[in-house]
């Protein structure tokens, strides 16, 4: 058999070749080449919204169907109809109304004057509104309304009592109401009271002080009589 040679470019070329004609490859070559081109979910970020609200609605629409299937046995019902139709429910309720209330902070933080406690109020309720009237789509059209109004006002009540929960812990804790109670074994003292506490301990001492050097000086004045 004949060996067969396959001429390499350079020696058939030239040695004189310059290695910059022949067409190389660099490491950005295809972001170079793509260009504008390039697609758009390299860039892309998870939305702060629409992930948390599917996280818990995932969460809630499992505890559902737990419930839905025990509510089943119970009532002699077929636990997995019952499981699906809560799961469903408490899923649709949960994602809904979280998704929709961080969207609504959001575009309420962007305002010029805007109010945590006030914000809070317009979001949970609005929220509420929104999950309500979703939650009673499911059930048919005509509890759409009921579920708006009623999830409204739920949502309008629960962001009044957080605010007041707040404001209170803000103001004052738990445990300085305890310590500054009637019958409290313990008192809390404030900087000012720890300052005059000292002064008078500061002041005792100079007063016993002063009565040793007294003592001293007629000691002395007995020793030079005798």
């Amino acid at each position: 058999m004949k060996r067969v040679e396959v001429p390499v470019p350079n020696k058939v070329l030239g040695d004189n070749v310059n290695s910059a004609q022949m067409p190389t490859l660099s490491d950005n070559a295809p972001e170079e080449q793509m260009g504008d081109r390039a697609p758009s979910f390299y860039n892309t970020r998870p939305n702060p919204v629409l992930g948390p609200a599917l996280k818990l609605g995932a969460g809630v629409g499992t505890l559902g169907l737990l419930t839905g299937a025990a509510a089943g046995i119970i009532r002699s019902a077929p636990p997995g109809l019952y499981a699906a139709t809560t799961g469903i429910q408490w899923f649709v309720l949960s994602s809904s109304f979280w998704g929709s209330r961080q969207f609504a902070l959001n575009c309420l933080a962007k305002g010029t004057d805007t109010s945590p406690s006030r914000d809070n109020l317009i979001a949970t309720s609005s929220a509420g509104a929104f999950s309500g009237a979703t939650a009673g789509l499911l059930r048919g059209p005509r509890n759409i309304i009921p579920g708006a109004v009623v999830f409204s006002l739920l949502g309008l009540g629960g962001a009044a009592l957080q605010n007041k929960v707040k404001s209170r812990e803000k103001s004052e804790s738990w445990f300085q109401k305890v310590m500054d109670g009637k019958w409290s074994p313990i008192t809390r003292i404030t900087n000012e009271d720890w300052e005059r506490i000292l002064e008078e301990k500061l002041l005792r001492v100079e007063t016993e002080i002063a009565v040793l050097d007294d003592s001293i000086e007629e000691l002395r004045k007995n020793e030079k009589q005798t």
